[in-house]
């Protein structure tokens, strides 16, 4: 079990632009617009002025801020993303930021792993070793969609929103309780070879790849579906999302308040919707659920701390 600590995100610092004001940026002709809006409730992107680096260091040095307890330990710093093309390995970008934050004695890595489901499968990959060495980690995500070719999906716009997480730095009111992943090898290139015809056919299935996941991670963790008191997705796809809800008879929250404002920002929207999600949540248990192009899926179980001693804990931060 790992402790989640605190998660942080600054909404202050992030403008929404409207999408008819992203023709020059992303490339967004009007009838792209219409299909975004009517089918999959788009309306803005969530943008940050502020340069990749720049964005990174001012969400770590917001959240060393609310826990300058941090400081005084040693721990890892892992930057999780999506783009290969965004950072440079032989420069000290990074550790920049972790000096920044006050932890420039931490370890530093940047992983990216399988696409917009890079964030939770650095938790399942970090798990086992964060518990033997008893050493907190802070998952940081957020990058720039600074170009058309890259900035936009069939059924979204990509966003600047970075994000963080603070895991195993103490007792904790919730806690991190199990993750799983699964690798569907069919869609390793996309099927980009393939008719736009079978494409959209061979993508289809994907729906029902979802929901056996979902069935499959609770089995794995001996959970009853009914026990799942929200769900936390990726901001794609709303169309979906809510046919495999129905399907799934599912009662609970589907947090997807993010999506029509703020589109889909790599794979920081787990962290910045459960953010958001736990101010004044009542329920015990959270699933977290990303797919990300490859096609990877990955979970995470979060459950209420039900130990007394454990007296406060801050989860989010929203300035």
């Amino acid at each position: 079990m790992l402790p989640l600590n605190y998660l942080c995100w600054l909404p202050d610092r992030i403008s929404l632009e409207p999408l008819s004001t992203l023709e020059q940026s992303h490339d967004l002709k009007a009838g792209t617009c219409k299909v975004l809006q009517r089918y999959y409730s788009l309306q803005a992107v969530g943008m940050s002025s502020s340069p990749h680096a720049q964005m990174l260091e001012q969400t770590l040095c917001a959240l060393m801020a609310a826990n300058p307890y941090v400081k005084q330990l040693s721990g890892c710093l892992v930057y999780a993303k999506t783009q290969t093309h965004n950072t440079f390995f032989d420069s000290h970008w990074l550790e920049d930021i972790a000096e920044a934050g006050g932890i420039g004695h931490w370890e530093v890595l940047t992983v990216n792993l399988n696409h917009c489901s890079s964030a939770l499968s650095a938790i399942h990959l970090f798990k086992n070793r964060l518990i033997k060495r008893g050493e907190p980690m802070i998952l940081l995500t957020g990058e720039k969609a600074f170009h058309s070719a890259v900035n936009r999906l069939d059924n979204s716009v990509l966003a600047e929103v970075p994000a963080a997480m603070l895991l195993n730095a103490g007792p904790a009111q919730w806690q991190l309780t199990h993750t799983a992943v699964r690798h569907l090898a069919s869609f390793y290139d996309n099927h980009r070879q393939e008719t736009p015809t079978r494409r959209r056919e061979l993508y289809a299935s994907l729906e029902q790849d979802y929901y056996d996941f979902y069935l499959y991670a609770l089995d794995k963790f001996n959970v009853s579906p009914d026990s799942i008191d929200a769900i936390v997705p990726c901001n794609l796809d709303l169309p979906m999302l809510k046919r495999v809800a129905d399907k799934l008879g599912f009662k609970g929250i589907l947090f997807t308040e993010h999506v029509a404002e703020y589109g889909h920002a790599y794979c920081s929207d787990v962290l910045f919707n459960l953010s958001a999600l736990l101010k004044g949540f009542s329920g015990q248990r959270i699933l977290c659920l990303t797919m990300g192009m490859g096609v990877t899926l990955s979970c995470v179980l979060i459950e209420k701390n039900q130990n007394s001693e454990v007296l406060h804990v801050t989860s989010s931060l929203g300035g």
